[in-house]
């Protein structure tokens, strides 16, 4: 006799019907969260290894830098003669065309420049700890008693024009960092008749700032009366009232659009 259809026949396995019942059980789905935490766990740890490699390479590539910045200090590692010529154009754009570096100061050696790698602008190859591809210009003053005035500059006397036409841009930017905040200066543009305009620091740059390192941009037009279109030089200049200082400089450039343009 054929078994009740109602009745449960213990020959043949659970039913497609039970088997989902059964995956959708408390104890099914108790499962497969802690597949879906195991898993999750998982994919965090991956992140958190590959995190701990990038801190690890970034320290020895720290560790590296400080070694060769040792080195530069004690002159084992230098850079060449001509560097000063290379570098120049990397510091500042501008001075490919033409332009030299100046500087001057009374008494004599009250102020000195020179390019340092620990005055390169901060960029995202720096922070990481990479050596040899930037520098920065820095500037000391104040280095001898009785400082009347001084400072750096770049020129265009002896460019082909003997000048340079910076009325097609709208403002002067640079960035620079003092060691103590403190520091105090001018930044100065001069045309062809002689006509120069500084402008101080301290109205621009907050000591706060100054300290950490700072972006400033100078609208052109500040330094009025000054032939923008026939520029002599620029120069970052101390007077006796500045007293002394470290300063960084970087990213020196004429830069946007002017409206007369």
């Amino acid at each position: 006799m054929a078994a009740p259809q109602n009745e449960f026949d213990y020959t043949r396995g659970p039913s497609v019907a039970d088997r989902e019942f059964r995956r959708d059980s408390p104890a099914a789905q108790e499962r497969e969260a802690r597949q879906d935490a195991a898993t999750f766990a998982g994919q965090c740890k991956k992140i958190l290894t590959i995190l701990k490699g990038l801190k690890e390479a970034v320290a020895t590539l720290s560790w590296l830098k400080a070694i060769v910045v040792s080195l530069f200090g004690m002159g084992i590692i230098y850079y060449p003669f001509s560097s000063s010529t290379k570098l120049l154009p990397d510091l500042f754009p501008q001075a490919v065309h033409g332009g030299k570096q100046f500087l001057w100061s009374r008494p004599s050696n009250s102020v000195k420049a020179s390019f340092d790698s620990g005055c390169a602008k901060p960029s995202l190859i720096n922070l990481l700890g990479f050596i040899g591809v930037a520098s920065g210009l820095r500037l000391q003053y104040g280095l001898a008693p009785n400082m009347q005035d001084g400072g750096w500059g770049v020129h265009w006397a002896d460019a082909p024009t003997h000048d340079f036409d910076a009325s097609r841009f709208a403002h002067f930017s640079f960035w620079v960092r003092g060691a103590s905040g403190d520091e105090a200066f001018e930044i100065g543009l001069k045309d062809t008749d002689a006509k120069e305009i500084k402008i101080e620091s301290k109205d621009w740059i907050a000591a706060s700032t100054l300290r950490n390192g700072v972006e400033v941009i100078i609208p052109l037009a500040e330094f009025r009366g000054v032939n923008i279109k026939s520029l002599n030089n620029v120069n970052f200049s101390f007077g006796s009232g500045h007293g002394s200082g470290n300063l960084c400089i970087g990213g020196m450039a004429f830069e946007g659009q002017s409206e007369r343009a």
